[in-house]
């Protein structure tokens, strides 16, 4: 059969691993995905023929297992389970914890865009009566600002707000960013994050760090709710508008003393 499509995508794959050596399950499936959108549709249509049936299905299992399609095909058989997710590494490489790590970030952009992020926060704030006013985009894409104003009677709220797309990037953000750590302030101090696939990066927050006098809120963007994991406002509109305040905290104390009893 003529492999020269599906030689092109494993030398476009090939690169790219080499480069990473770690890669998420879901961030190799969008990179298999891409390469096929680069194809022709006769091209796309004729590799979906020679392999016999979902091209971007075979590509990935040629690639993660012992099933190959060719001897182009990069190996990544090596399955590792890290912080709730699934990702793939070289089998000769004795990979670095660092580059795990960076393919966790790398995946957890790729999956909660920062721009739905905002859209769910928005309307979560807007439903408490604030107006919104998002701060210009500095250098670190690594997160949005917002800062959202509410004027009831003589009572005035006001949230700086900061959007991650992982809690796991908190951490370098809390030591970058010193207006977290005033003691008066004339806002206050929100981190919203989405959901993980496990309570297990949160848990290690809790752990390893202190968010002063800051909060942490965490969305839900397929339910498109908001809920808060550390910290309460005193704006009491906006805990009436939280999914499950209650839930959610109590889920935090539940983590708490599984440490202090692992510790």
């Amino acid at each position: 059969m003529t492999q020269e499509p599906l030689l092109q995508i494993f030398k476009s794959l090939f690169v790219y691993i080499q480069e990473h050596k770690v890669l998420s399950e879901g961030e190799l499936k969008l990179k298999i995905q891409d390469c096929l959108h680069a194809l022709t549709t006769a091209e796309r249509a004729k590799l979906e023929r020679d392999v016999g049936g979902n091209a971007a299905a075979q590509i990935f299992t040629s690639i993660t297992s012992t099933e190959k399609l060719s001897v182009f095909s990069p190996d990544l058989r090596t399955k590792i389970n890290y912080q709730g997710e699934v990702f793939y590494c070289l089998p000769v490489h004795g990979y670095l914890a660092a580059e795990l790590e960076s393919a966790f970030l790398r995946w957890a952009k790729l999956r909660s865009p920062l721009g739905a992020l905002r859209d769910v926060l928005r309307e979560f704030l807007e439903r408490s009566g604030y107006v919104i006013r998002s701060e210009p985009a500095g250098a670190d894409t690594s997160y949005l600002a917002m800062l959202a104003e509410k004027l009831e009677g003589a009572l005035q709220y006001r949230l700086r707000l900061f959007i991650f797309p992982s809690i796991k990037f908190v951490p370098q953000f809390l030591g970058t960013y010193p207006v977290l750590h005033e003691g008066k302030a004339e806002a206050e101090k929100v981190m919203v994050v989405p959901t993980e696939k496990t309570p297990a990066p949160f848990i290690s927050f809790v752990r390893e760090y202190d968010v002063d006098n800051a909060q942490i809120w965490i969305l839900e963007v397929e339910k498109r709710t908001v809920n808060p994991f550390i910290g309460m406002p005193t704006d009491p509109e906006l805990e009436k508008n939280f999914a499950n305040p209650e839930q959610a905290r109590k889920a935090v104390s539940t983590w708490m003393r599984k440490m202090l009893v692992v510790e």
